[in-house]
């Protein structure tokens, strides 16, 4: 097998470094089932190197074409190809993350830290139908750690790190723990982090601290033919701030437990089966880090039970996987106010079920030539219970308008079905000992979120667009349906690898905010409606070993996201970016310098009243020493030379604290907030 894998540091001054492993050199705890020039895209998690990061979706910036909307400390959304939310499913060790906040502050990545994760993995390009129910953007899978080194007599094993950086007084320390014999495996791990309002050249973004407590357990039981694993997470997320969001996360608190069991029935024949629940209560406001006299509150909470059922059959003509999958998951929001216990908005209470059945074929078509394609099926149940505004009792225009609004979504029809098809076929093709060409189309759906379907009040509750913006949901709207082309190709000998890619999506039903043309509305009001859009881009990796100790490494990527029906721009796209890094690493030390490049973002969204960020250039340095077999250290400097600059997926400015920054009640998008500014930080790491 071939396969491109990523070895990253986890450092924001590290953030282009690749290499590519032999198949010799295996990555802790996963598997990666491929076949002849399969390509994909593996981020690895070094503890060691991951204190300037806390935050996981920050990884994603150094996967071509990948990057991160960020409204807070701890809450990173996934942007792929220039789409993001819903439309990248995100899997935490096989199964599909469902937010509890309607605004995404806990975002589905950002569920497990950064220093309990072992690997970050996206398939670049036309994602196959067996890797998620819906993945009109991409599937990312993000592989926690476990620890596990099967011995014939019982051994202990830990991990643990330690660190700290200047920027926010930053603190973090994790410890993973393990016992492990032939069979078993048990594993327990902790992390625990906080910091303050992150320091720019202008002052402090406030807020922005953030305090996270993070716990899991595990238990594996593997013999020749079978494999059991049994896990719990649970994230104690405490006072953060999200200064891009009307309010701040008072804490989010619930997990994951999983069971998953794989069976090889014989040489040709296995069998996967997986089930979980997830729980997580979550509660926000606008005055914990904020001045306001109209006090809210906004308790939120997610229940999801999944199932996976996946059969695995090796067959002359091919590789063959079936799966029968799906989930059912219960969102409710509730807003009140401490200062009127009369006051009660039922925000969200719906139920959505997904049912989907794949096949999906591996086969080689000549010796140069393999073929995967696949086709699923997947139905969509959702409801929405009735709703109830206590301000629709007054007898004044806004209760005017929350009594019709609640009177026209309760005597809807509110049970709505889907019943959404994929289909995807790619070729990997080798042209030569170095060369080889990877080239697909797929067709891609994807049904509304709660949010689109549901939100029967003008309001903010947008899954992080952080537009500033109020919408309304649609209970019309049609699932979205993407047609997809992929283009790329694979250069690799003993010194150079690069890998360009090009690729056209055409949306058709794309959700989109429109102006709001039905009234009683407030003005400035936008309603999800089905239009037409495109994004089309490219992206690439580079990397150049000049001897066995220096090397030149590349991330660059380019995405324009366009409407169709109007003259207008997607919102929140990431401008062509670049990262190109030189390390300089032996045996016991290495040392990195990286210069990180923006271009300015001119193609915004008047729809979504989105401003213009300029470009920027940023350098970073970064060091690892090796003290003993057993213990590293990492230290490093971000922005050297503490410039300002404004990442055009940071949100605008929401906190009227926030003065260093500025904020203006009457423009919501006026301040848009600002990058990090010098860090230095240090990290201790020990393993046994």
């Amino acid at each position: 097998m071939n396969k491109t894998i990523l070895s990253l540091l986890l450092t924001s001054s590290s953030l282009a470094f690749t290499q590519t492993l032999t198949d010799k050199e295996e990555l802790d705890n996963i598997e990666v089932i491929g076949h002849e020039n399969n390509q994909q895209n593996i981020v690895k998690l070094l503890p060691e190197n991951a204190q300037s990061i806390i935050d996981t979706p920050e990884v994603l910036k150094k996967i071509p074409g990948a990057n991160v909307n960020r409204n807070g400390p701890l809450s990173g959304i996934a942007q792929y190809r220039g789409l993001f939310g819903n439309r990248v499913n995100v899997q935490i060790d096989n199964i599909t993350m469902q937010e509890s906040c309607s605004n995404s502050m806990d975002t589905a990545m950002s569920h497990i830290p950064a220093s309990m994760v072992d690997a970050v993995v996206l398939k670049r390009g036309i994602s196959p139908v067996s890797s998620a129910i819906e993945s009109i953007g991409g599937s990312i899978s993000v592989i926690a750690k476990e620890n596990i080194n099967q011995s014939e007599a019982f051994q202990l094993h830990g991990d643990v790190s330690s660190g700290f950086s200047t920027v926010n007084s930053g603190k973090k320390t994790s410890v993973l723990l393990s016992g492990t014999s032939e069979f078993h495996n048990i594993y327990l791990g902790f992390d625990s982090e906080s910091g303050d309002s992150f320091k720019f050249p202008n002052g402090k973004n406030y807020s922005t601290e953030y305090n996270r407590d993070f716990y899991m357990f595990g238990y594996n039981f593997k013999s020749d033919n079978q494999e059991l694993k049994l896990k719990l997470n649970y994230n104690d997320t405490g006072n953060t701030g999200t200064p891009s969001l009307p309010m701040d996360i008072v804490y989010a608190e619930g997990g994951v437990i999983s069971l998953e069991h794989a069976l090889r029935v014989n040489d040709s024949l296995s069998l996967n089966s997986q089930f979980s629940h997830q729980n997580t209560d979550h509660l926000m406001n606008n005055y914990l880090f904020r001045s306001t006299t109209d006090k809210k509150d906004s308790l939120t909470q997610v229940n999801n039970n999944s199932y996976s059922l996946t059969a695995n059959s090796k067959q002359d003509f091919g590789n063959l996987t079936f799966g029968l999958e799906g989930d059912f998951t219960a969102h409710q929001a509730t807003i009140t106010n401490p200062d009127n216990p009369m006051f009660s908005i039922t925000n969200f209470d719906t139920r959505k079920y997904r049912h989907s059945a794949f096949a999906e074929l591996e086969k080689k078509l000549s010796e140069k030539i393999q073929m995967t394609t696949g086709l699923r099926y997947t139905f969509v149940d959702m409801s929405a219970a009735d709703v109830y505004s206590s301000v629709s009792m007054m007898q004044n225009s806004m209760g005017n308008l929350h009594r019709t609004l609640q009177d026209r979504f309760n005597n809807s029809d509110r049970n709505i079905n889907d019943k959404n098809l994929d289909l995807a076929i790619t070729f990997e093709q080798k042209i030569n000992d170095n060369l080889s060409l990877e080239y697909g189309l797929a067709r891609k759906t994807r049904s509304p979120s709660y949010q689109e379907r549901y939100l029967w009040l003008p309001l903010e509750a947008t899954a992080g667009m952080a537009d500033g913006l109020q919408y309304f949901g649609n209970l019309n709207l049609k699932p979205e349906k993407a047609n997809q082309f992929e283009l790329g190709l694979s250069f690799n000998n003993d010194n150079l690898s690069f890998s360009p890619h090009v690729f056209y999506h055409d949306i058709s039903d794309y959700i989109q905010g429109t102006p709001t043309t039905s009234s009683p509305t407030p003005p400035n009001t936008l309603t999800f409606n089905n239009v037409n859009a495109e994004l089309y881009g490219a992206d690439m990796e580079f990397s150049y070993k000049f001897n066995s100790s220096l090397t030149l490494n590349n991330v660059t990527s380019y995405v324009r996201g366009k409407r169709k029906d109007i003259d207008d721009n997607l919102y929140r796209i990431a401008p062509l970016n670049t990262r190109i890094e030189l390390v300089y690493a032996n045996s016991n030390w290495s040392l990195s310098s990286e210069i990180v490049a923006y271009q300015s973002q001119e193609n915004i969204s008047s729809t979504n009243k989105e401003k213009t960020t300029p470009g920027y250039g940023l350098l970073n340095l970064a060091s690892n020493i090796k003290l003993t077999d057993s213990a590293n250290i990492a230290f490093g400097m971000n922005n050297v030379f503490n410039k300002q600059y404004y990442n055009h997926l940071n949100g605008y400015n929401r906190n009227n604290l926030n003065t260093d920054v500025g904020f203006d009640a009457s423009n919501l998008q006026a301040y848009r907030l600002p990058g990090e500014g010098r860090n230095i930080y240090f990290n201790l790491y020990l393993h046994w």
